[in-house]
């Protein structure tokens, strides 16, 4: 599609690029929503809800879907972070890959109500029945929580944070306030040959598990100094 017409960062940053192509190539990946197990991003919008699912469990409360009917019932995707890892190491080695911009999502779709499914599964929280007139103000409630977070990170020994540097909370509810269906095309990258792809619902509890992880290894960086690992922990 042709670009829109008003300045955009990765509009100057593309031509940036592009205007170096006699001496270097690049590639250009445009990816859909992230997913994937990073602990200081602002805007991880799944460390965001895995924060959300795990103060409902704690404080036994119900674990509402805060968005609108709409995107509870209408297709979206996302892109795993190893999907649009292999992407972009795939464009590297590939020569007619080079100088190109690709989508770079997942490969299929999902609800939002089948996503929040899965996510009471992996947390044991109970599915709440969307309701499109009960409404609450999720960002207001959840922004109140910083002290819940705090005792959740001391009870459970979690890697120390402060709440409000690993969420945010405006951004998932404008996502899950989306008034169009977010789906983007694979086509070109299979047409070049690219054919990754990640099964959406069966990688949340693969990322919820390697948050686990990364919680064990850095809590022990910070009991001995280094990274130390048992043997169970390691097969693990």
């Amino acid at each position: 599609m042709p670009r829109l017409p008003y300045p955009n960062f990765y509009y100057a940053l593309e031509d940036l690029s592009a205007s170096y192509s006699q001496s270097l190539t690049y590639s250009v990946h445009r990816s859909s929503i992230i997913i994937g197990a990073s602990s200081r991003s602002f805007d991880n919008i799944f460390l965001t809800l895995f924060v959300y699912a795990t103060i409902c469990h704690d404080e036994c409360l119900p674990f509402r879907y805060p968005g609108s009917k709409y995107t509870w019932e209408h297709f979206c995707d996302l892109s795993d972070a190893r999907v649009l890892a292999e992407q972009q190491i795939w464009a590297v080695v590939t020569d007619n890959a080079k100088n190109h911009a690709f989508n770079c999502t997942n490969g299929d779709v999902f609800t939002w109500k089948s996503l929040w499914k899965a996510l009471c599964e992996v947390f044991d929280v109970e599915l709440v029945p969307f309701d499109e007139n009960e409404k609450f103000s999720w960002v207001g409630m959840m922004k109140e929580k910083g002290r819940a977070w705090d005792e959740i990170v001391e009870k459970y020994g979690l890697y120390k944070t402060n709440m409000g540097e690993i969420v945010c909370f405006e951004a998932v509810n404008a996502i899950l306030h989306f008034e169009f269906q977010n789906v983007c095309s694979m086509n070109k990258s299979r047409e070049f040959g690219f054919w990754g792809y990640a099964n959406t619902l069966k990688s949340i509890g693969m990322w919820v598990r390697r948050y686990r992880d990364v919680k064990n290894t850095l809590n022990y960086q910070i009991m001995n100094g280094h990274v130390i690992f048992s043997l169970e922990e390691w097969n693990q």
